[in-house]
């Protein structure tokens, strides 16, 4: 069904249409599709050893995750291309790098815009990693919690991004929690007036409900609903000049229009393209910059974020990262029910025969930012007093214990390690999940 979608918007590109004395054409959109990808490679920088950079090869401003699944869409696998292959090392690195940071700093997307936690899982997938096991997080299971607590109101602002999130969701096969489709069918009434973000808003919900549809089984009402509503609102929003108000709106419109065909969205296809090409620099080939050049590109060929899910991949997504030879791995778990009311969980690997405390201060080393703990002599062992800046309140009788949970026991019923010392001298077995509550 996808390629007689893209068939019919190539014909549409094939026959042009002239606008004053610009028409465009399927070579006009390669031409101008060629040009953005060499002006975002150029714009890569390289890892410079020594110099005050966080980039390890990739693009600034966190937009690594953007370009690199622009140019896997564009591609359909750039990054498997033997002639791309140091460049393609340096940019997943960076880009994984971006989101580990970006999990630490937001607490597991807590303090994230769902809209950014969706380029993760989007990003994870057009580069063909398994955003349910990234190095031990589950980012499938933080988005979905943090579409959860999208506040209701602000307009369409609020409700994109719980479409963000569904897209993504579907996109990485999760399932959508049924609140999230009646939020969407509440809240996302664009006005025929002027509507702040209301064309992207029904453009991203069109690639959405089409995400949700294409799945096997019966199609929601609502589902169905969504989609009618906001073809009709979109397909009467296209301006004389052939675009959507601006260049991000008039991309996303038109890769609705590919999504779902235009019979079924009735837009000129022709005329937004020529729209989105004035914006071109003609020198160098750039929409802007590089955010921008992101999202355009892959309309130039007919795709949209609606594609990660088709990416061509050399083999199953990896499962995270494997255990090595010779090595356990324990889940480290994070829970605090006062303050940030939490659960970080990190998968880690270690050599057998480490102890709870061992293995603390090797994250401690590792990772001084995001594992900073305290402790203190007590009952002849150690005693946990403070974890990331939470520290025990004697006055509340609030304090950190350690619980462990070997593996295929049953996970509601932790075992508290040790009532002398909190157990911080115990040996950790493979497949051990271990507990710092505070509470």
């Amino acid at each position: 069904m996808m390629l007689l979608f893209n068939i019919v918007s190539i014909l549409v590109l094939l026959t042009g249409i002239r606008l004053g004395r610009c028409q465009v054409a399927l070579s006009d959109t390669n031409q101008a599709r060629s040009k953005a990808t060499e002006w975002l490679l150029k714009e890569w920088i390289e890892p410079r050893p020594g110099a005050p950079t966080r980039l390890t090869g990739g693009w600034d401003d966190s937009n690594t995750i953007r370009v690199l699944t622009a140019l896997q869409l564009v591609d359909n696998g750039w990054l498997f291309n033997p002639a791309n292959k140091e460049k393609a090392e340096l940019a997943v690195r960076q880009m994984n790098s971006e989101i580990l940071n970006g999990l630490v700093k937001s607490v597991n997307m807590t303090f994230l815009s769902a809209e950014e936690s969706s380029h993760y899982v989007n990003g994870l997938l057009a580069t063909c990693q398994n955003p349910e096991n990234f190095y031990g997080h589950n980012l499938v299971a933080m988005l979905t919690r943090r579409m959860n607590s999208i506040p209701s109101g602000s307009g369409t602002k609020n409700v994109g991004q719980v479409i963000a999130s569904v897209l993504a969701l579907c996109n990485a096969g999760a399932p959508i929690p049924p609140a999230a489709i009646q939020r969407i069918n509440s809240e996302l009434k664009p006005t025929s007036g002027s509507c702040s973000f209301c064309v992207e808003g029904s453009s991203m919900a069109i690639l959405a409900m089409k995400c949700l549809r294409d799945r096997p089984g019966p199609v929601d009402q609502l589902v169905q609903g969504i989609s009618t509503r906001q073809i009709a609102y979109v397909k009467g929003k296209q301006d004389k000049d052939g675009g959507f108000d601006d260049l991000i709106s008039t991309s996303l419109a038109v890769q609705a229009a590919n999504a779902v065909g235009t019979v079924n969205l009735p837009i000129n296809v022709a005329a937004a393209l020529n729209y989105i090409l004035q914006d071109q620099d003609k020198e160098t080939g750039s929409f802007g910059n590089p955010a921008f050049t992101s999202v355009v590109l892959p309309t130039l060929i007919g795709r949209s974020a609606l594609d990660v899910r088709n990416i061509n991949c050399p083999a199953p997504r990896p499962a995270g990262n494997p255990i090595r030879s010779g090595q356990i791995r324990t889940l480290l778990s994070i829970e605090d029910t006062i303050f940030a009311q939490t659960i970080v969980e990190t998968k880690v690997d270690t050599n057998p025969g480490q102890t709870i405390l061992q293995i603390m201060n090797e994250q401690s080393a590792k990772h001084p930012r995001a594992f900073k703990f305290t402790t203190e002599a007590a009952n002849g062992g150690t005693q946990l007093t403070g974890l990331n800046s939470v520290t025990n309140d004697s006055k509340n009788n609030w304090s950190w214990r350690v619980f462990r949970i070997p593996p295929g026991s049953n996970q509601q019923a932790p075992q508290p390690v040790s009532t002398l010392d909190n157990g911080l001298g115990t040996n950790v077995q493979n497949g051990d999940k271990i507990i710092f509550r505070f509470g």
